[in-house]
């Protein structure tokens, strides 16, 4: 099996239990209230960085978050093995958390808006590495800009999305700290792709 088609499954699997989180907290009620994002309660109890990501508060709110992020994993699969891809998850759940928490965050949170955004700047990057011909440098730029654009309409609160119905509409703080995260990430992956590229007498 290649490594393509192994993420593409690990992706699918994350987003069916985000899908199945989201109908058993309708059985235990508590779920939202132990692994959400709580500034208060997030040291003593670290899941809440990166389970807060999985969670989600309406089917609306989920539908969109989980379509894109599967979305992404598709289009992005190629750049990954199944390791890479989970440390760069990794980085963009717990990296945004701690961002928004080092930023005095105080609402509560859940969705995977800011991974999914996290993952768009990641592989615009990763693409660009890439790029054999001056029309797909193009469409990466104004994809890039087009990004960038919407957290900037986010921020002057010209932006509100109906997937976050239910909670802060701080969209532009979130969605931000998923885009430095995203930065973080690809800049991780590519020291990794440089190392594994080394002769291994260096």
């Amino acid at each position: 099996m290649s490594n393509k088609l192994q993420v593409i499954i690990c992706g699918v699997l994350l987003s069916l239990i985000s899908i199945w989180a989201y109908y058993y907290q309708f059985e235990a009620h508590q779920l939202l209230e132990d692994f959400d994002y709580s500034y208060a309660q997030v040291w003593q109890q670290p899941w809440r960085l990166v389970t807060a990501h999985f969670l989600h508060l309406t089917t609306l709110h989920w539908v969109g978050n989980v379509l894109a992020f599967t979305a992404l994993t598709v289009f992005l699969a190629r750049h990954f093995t199944v390791r890479t891809y989970l440390n760069a998850l990794l980085l963009l759940t717990a990296g945004s958390s701690v961002i928004l928490w080092l930023a005095g965050y105080q609402n509560r949170f859940v969705g995977l808006s800011a991974v999914n955004h996290g993952l768009l700047i990641m592989g615009i990057l990763l693409e660009l590495r890439g790029c054999k011909t001056p029309s797909q440098k193009y469409l990466l730029y104004t994809a890039g800009a087009l990004l960038g654009l919407k957290w900037l309409a986010e921020f002057l609160g010209w932006w509100q999305s109906p997937l976050v119905t239910g909670q802060a509409q701080q969209l532009w703080q979130l969605h931000g700290a998923g885009i430095l995260s995203g930065i973080l990430a690809w800049w991780l992956h590519n020291r990794h792709l440089a190392k594994l590229a080394q002769p291994s007498g260096e």
